[in-house]
């Protein structure tokens, strides 16, 4: 080996510049040289520990919790000063539950996976959402109607948004109950907001309901605001209280089952399990449940059981997670 090579050696404590000897090393380790550079290290460290968290910043969660603050604390000023306006509350609101959720999931979920199977009630939320607009949007002069029914002034919502939310609330309901599967199910819900927004844009629903027998349709804010709230509150208890008592748990070597919260649970081996996911009903997994789907498990027993797990939300993310945790334990084992 030459003179260089070894002169590059790690650890040499030699330098071309001169040589270290023992004498200086060791009073250098007595005056505590040494313990005031770990310490000056340690200082560094925690330097750039600070600067990395101020680079941070706030959490996502944390900035999403003040934004749903300041609706609901907007939505009751609007109330005090002059008009209570129900929309921001309820978006509020549902960004509350929102963290709930995540934040019952993550404690929850700290060793594998975890995720919920949802009512069929997630999908419902454009009705509520639709009667709280249209109920905010009749308290502007200029959009609504003021007439005078028993000596009592009230403000009706326009014809043309009261039919339009009556084919959102078609669209969804049916959609919701029927399984149309693949790019049918895009072409019929784009037809037939088409053909509703069609009619309203030219003017032609009084002749059709002239044609039907003379029918008008008016209803006032009260009916609005009514409908999305009897819609509203069984769709917030449901998506983030009741619907997480059933969830599946994927850990490394078992899948745990629990249908209600104390009412028992079933294992599994994880080892073998296939997983499949279902997401081709484009008009509810994608526009409604942006970006649900259903999973279907097949443990590997003797019956060849076939659970299917409907409604996950953000069943790619989920899929991702279980495929680490798979990988992870096939390295450990090898």
């Amino acid at each position: 080996m030459s003179e260089e090579d070894q002169l590059d050696l790690p650890g040499d404590g030699e330098t071309s510049a001169g040589n270290t000897s023992t004498e200086d090393t060791l009073s250098r380790l007595d005056s505590g040289e040494p313990k005031d550079r770990a310490k000056a290290g340690d200082d560094g460290d925690n330097d750039r520990e600070t600067g990395r968290k101020r680079r941070r910043g706030l959490s996502p969660a944390y900035c999403l919790g003040i934004f749903a603050l300041i609706l609901i604390i907007s939505s009751v000023v609007s109330g005090i000063l002059n008009h209570f306006l129900i929309t921001p509350f309820a978006a509020g609101m549902s960004l509350f539950g929102a963290l709930w959720y995540i934040s019952v999931r993550r404690r929850s979920s700290s060793d594998g996976v975890i995720f919920y199977s949802h009512s069929q009630i997630l999908y419902y939320w454009p009705i509520w959402a639709g009667a709280f607009v249209i109920s905010d949007l009749a308290e502007i002069p200029g959009i609504a109607t003021m007439v005078t029914i028993s000596d009592a002034e009230t403000m009706l919502a326009p014809p043309q948004m009261a039919l339009f939310h009556l084919i959102v609330v078609a669209v969804v309901v049916f959609f919701t109950s029927v399984n149309i599967r693949g790019v049918w199910a895009v072409v019929f819900a784009v037809t037939l907001l088409s053909i509703g927004l069609t009619f309203s844009v030219l003017n032609w629903w009084p002749q059709v309901f002239a044609y039907l027998g003379g029918l008008s349709l008016h209803a006032d804010q009260g009916f609005y605001r009514v409908m999305g709230v009897v819609l509203f509150l069984p769709w917030l208890l449901v998506v983030f209280i009741f619907d997480i008592r059933r969830f599946f748990h994927f850990l490394p070597t078992q899948i745990t089952m629990v249908n209600e919260i104390g009412e028992g649970e079933k294992n599994y081996d994880s080892i073998g399990v296939v997983m499949e996911k279902k997401r081709d009903n484009f008009m509810q997994h994608m526009a409604l449940g942006f970006g649900s789907g259903d999973i279907i498990l097949t443990p590997k027993v003797a019956d060849r059981e076939v659970i299917i797990f409907p409604n996950v939300l953000r069943v790619n993310k989920v899929l991702d997670q279980i495929q680490e945790i798979r990988e992870k334990r096939g390295r450990n084992l090898g």
